[in-house]
């Protein structure tokens, strides 16, 4: 991902090591050159404009890798692991487990660091997910766990999605030209994997598999996220930045 450039998002690469071939422009797609002489064509995508600190625009932009037949992007798709992956922080895992944060910490069995897992994916993927409340009565700042957290966790996990963030603040902004550009990359190139930037990778997944990801953009409802999920963090956010957005807009 790449704030207000057009860089080669979605790669870990060190700047030297790359070098443009023919410029992209917005929403457009050719290819870049690494040293050695490969080719990686790509397709770029301006997600949406985020008002923080400015209003700097998200690109989204998605790689193919011949060789390999691997689309590449950053965070326009991800699969949430149903288990705890393997190099997960032991002890950050049994810490979020907790049913309260007013509990002692519990005994590190596979349990734990699983119930720890699925509480980590849901804040993480809805920053106040349904079933993290305050809990005044057990003290000041105490957050307890209440039952359907794990329901939650199963209806986010273990499936090609776009994660909710992106979904919910960026591609929300103009559905239309993120269809555009799924259009684009879906015809382009024949990927039989994907392999994203966070989470599970890589993905078996093809063309017709990315385009169903997406499938949202013409009706909310398909494969909506549970709706107390998204209501305390990241539809009050939207409406925010939407706020900020348009009254940038009018001031200038």
């Amino acid at each position: 991902r790449a704030v207000g450039s057009r860089s080669a998002c979605g790669t870990r690469a060190r700047p030297q090591e790359w070098r443009t071939r023919s410029a992209s422009g917005r929403g457009g797609g050719r290819s870049i050159k690494q040293s050695g002489g490969m080719e990686l064509p790509y397709q770029t995508l301006a997600a949406g404009t985020f008002s923080i600190g400015g209003t700097p625009t998200f690109y989204e932009t998605a790689f193919f890798h011949r060789a390999s037949r691997s689309l590449i992007v950053t965070d326009a798709l991800a699969r949430v692991p149903l288990e705890a992956p393997p190099l997960s922080d032991p002890a950050r895992l049994l810490l979020v487990s907790k049913r309260s944060t007013a509990d002692p910490q519990p005994a590190d069995t596979p349990e734990a660091r699983q119930a720890g897992w699925e509480k980590t994916a849901l804040l993480v993927s809805f920053f106040f997910p349904e079933h993290e409340e305050a809990d005044p009565a057990a003290g000041l700042g105490v957050v307890t766990w209440t039952e359907g957290w794990h329901d939650n966790f199963r209806a986010l996990a273990g499936r090609l999605l776009v994660p909710p963030v992106v979904r919910t603040l960026l591609y929300a902004q103009d559905p239309a030209a993120v269809r555009r550009w799924v259009d684009a990359v879906a015809r382009r190139w024949q990927f039989e994997q994907i392999v994203p930037a966070h989470f599970e990778a890589p993905i078996r997944a093809s063309p017709s598999e990315f385009a169903r990801a997406f499938a949202f953009l013409e009706d909310e409802r398909i494969d909506a996220f549970p709706a107390g999920d998204t209501a305390r963090g990241l539809r009050p956010i939207a409406r925010i930045a939407s706020s900020a957005l348009r009254a940038n807009v009018v001031s200038k």
